[in-house]
């Protein structure tokens, strides 16, 4: 039988400082969700970039955790299941009020179609631990249907990008 590593507390420190920086910049996000939807690419594309930094941060937070041990506040990693949860939510409000809405440069130039391709495969993605995020996060029956509710916009996002696909001008390739 392996022998358990005993905790270490700069680890547990380091993960402590990364959540607090994770709820501020989780409530960045809800700042920004509750504003004015985004009218240009390059805003959208610097929220959008926002949230794969906050991905990256929960990630490296997750990696973590076993190294802290009981360092931690008990369910903490079901917290931070949530704040996934909860930022996923925020974003997915904001790349639907931008898709829904798009400016001409998301349609009509020669790089939407990469963008849209891109969104596209990152809400699949998504949606395809969407549940199990749900599952591991233990949450009440109030926030799973908040929670389901974005799921619904995550498909619907999901169709209109389809559509604005359809519609963008296609990647030029080169003939041989």
């Amino acid at each position: 039988m392996a022998e358990k590593k005993p905790a270490d507390p700069r680890v547990a420190n380091v993960v402590k400082q990364m959540a607090r920086k994770l709820q501020a910049d989780i409530a960045e996000i809800g700042r920004l969700r509750n504003g004015p939807p985004p009218r240009t690419f390059p805003q959208f594309r610097e929220i959008r970039n926002r949230h794969r930094e906050i991905q990256g941060l929960m990630f490296s937070i997750q990696e973590r955790i076993a190294e802290s041990g009981d360092l931690l506040p008990p369910n903490f990693a079901q917290w931070l299941v949530r704040q996934k949860l909860n930022e996923l939510a925020f974003f997915t409000d904001i790349s639907h009020a931008f898709i829904s809405d798009p400016p001409i440069a998301l349609t009509h130039s020669l790089g939407a179609f990469d963008v849209l391709t891109s969104e596209q495969t990152s809400f699949n993605e998504v949606l395809g631990y969407f549940d199990m995020m749900l599952f591991e996060a233990g949450i009440d029956d109030k926030t799973a249907d908040e929670l389901d509710a974005t799921r619904t916009k995550i498909e619907h996002t999901l169709a209109m990008i389809d559509r604005l696909l359809d519609q963008s001008p296609k990647v030029l390739q080169e003939f041989d």
